[in-house]
């Protein structure tokens, strides 16, 4: 996001607030796929983005998928955002509200 800026604001129409925010759940959750985009950095993967919100404000669920072993990133444990604007009170070990759109 930080170092490839314009790919992000391509995918996603708006540039991303640099980081993503990590927050791990208790049950593993799959990603559903509304788009992706190929890794900038990785050949070998793509970026996967579920359309959500955070905190109320709307933002992007992103998974690293492997091309190959469609394995990658954090595990679906762990739901890694995206988001315009810096997520208020989300700060470490602080409780966020993540709404999906299933």
């Amino acid at each position: 996001m930080t170092d490839f800026p314009g790919v992000f604001r391509e995918a996603t129409g708006e540039s991303l607030y640099p980081g993503t925010l990590n927050v791990k759940i208790e049950t593993e959750l799959r990603i559903q796929t509304h788009f992706k985009i190929r890794d900038p950095v990785d050949p070998n993967q793509d970026l996967v983005f579920e359309i959500c919100r955070v905190n109320g404000l709307w933002a992007y669920r992103i998974r690293p998928c492997n091309i190959h072993t469609k394995g990658g990133g954090h595990g679906d444990d762990t739901i890694e955002i995206a988001c315009s604007k810096e997520v208020p009170n989300a700060g470490p070990g602080s409780t966020v509200e993540i709404e999906f759109f299933r």
